[in-house]
């Protein structure tokens, strides 16, 4: 995953940010124990965000330890330990670094992404073998979307839907009460095209520079610069990002949130349309024309979808 998820820490409770933290520090720990300590490096927010929304749907009944960490090793922090919602972010986290990296390699001839998917290659391989149901079902969407790179396809929908059903798949897969499956599956799949199609927005200018697929270069005129492609698809993409917030809002309000309320409130109605405006302004911010705030940031209902 991108990175992408995250709360908007301004927002937050002290007590709602060390919470969201214990996670990302118990799912890079997991990965430290179950695979390797360089696996540590690949954690991600979106990891985090997984194993918090998958615990919070179940019993509160994790264990948070104070332990110190090699990046801070003079001040214990908060760590969710023993959790089955933190192993399973942890080896999501493994297999979408491993295909990442491997990407990576291939559009852009990146030898610390080939160097460091070696690192992980054993890992990938243990996913596949602990958990075959998923593998598969990863692969198929992760093939679906480079056979769509090799086509060159110019459709937003198109593209972003293999990463959409991928998506949908990761969020709903633990869980096995069919009504709470069918949201996140719902749920997922707004999100996955929400990161797909930031990340393309984002990544554009590395793009044209590297000849990698870009589905906005595609659309909008590969002879364009880069500020003109996102002046020219700026409308498009702030009313399909929208419509995946609004999507993702309507489903988080038919889950049956146990815990952690607060914090994932401020990580779907905050910190996500925040992210939006955060990549959709990055050129304005640059020339300084744009002033951020957290306190700005709108929020997203079912019924009712502003702009940007």
């Amino acid at each position: 995953m991108f990175g992408y998820v995250e709360p908007l820490k301004p927002e937050l409770k002290i007590k709602d940010y060390a919470c969201f933290r214990s996670y990302y520090c118990g799912v890079c720990k997991a990965l430290g124990k179950r695979y390797s300590s360089f696996c540590r490096f690949t954690v991600t927010y979106d990891a985090a965000f997984l194993a918090l929304l998958n615990s919070s749907l179940g019993a509160c009944n994790e264990i948070i330890c104070f332990e110190k960490c090699i990046v801070n090793p003079f001040r214990r922090k908060p760590v969710v330990k023993e959790s089955w919602a933190v192993d399973y972010a942890a080896m999501i986290n493994v297999l979408l670094a491993y295909f990442k990296l491997m990407d990576n390699w291939r559009d852009d001839k990146n030898i610390f992404a080939l160097l460091a998917s070696g690192l992980i290659r054993q890992f990938n391989k243990k996913v596949r073998d602990e958990n075959p149901e998923v593998y598969r079902a990863v692969h198929e969407q992760l093939d679906r979307l480079r056979l769509i790179e090799l086509e060159g396809v110019c459709s937003i929908d198109h593209a972003s839907d293999p990463f959409g059903k991928l998506l949908s798949l990761l969020l709903s897969w633990p869980q096995r009460q069919k009504t709470s499956r069918r949201v996140l599956e719902w749920m997922g799949y707004n999100l996955g095209k929400w990161i797909y199609l930031l990340d393309a927005y984002s990544d554009l200018e590395n793009d044209i520079k590297s000849n990698c697929y870009n589905v906005l270069v595609l659309k909008y005129g590969k002879d364009l610069s880069p500020s003109r492609i996102k002046q020219s698809s700026r409308q498009e993409i702030e009313f399909v990002l929208g419509t995946c917030l609004v999507e993702i809002g309507k489903a988080y309000e038919l889950l049956d949130i146990k815990h952690n309320a607060e914090l994932l409130e401020n990580i779907i109605y905050l910190g996500l349309v925040h992210k939006t405006k955060r990549v959709l302004n990055e050129e304005e911010e640059r020339d300084g024309s744009v002033q951020g705030s957290g306190c700005q940031t709108q929020r997203y209902t079912a019924g009712n979808q502003k702009s940007l």
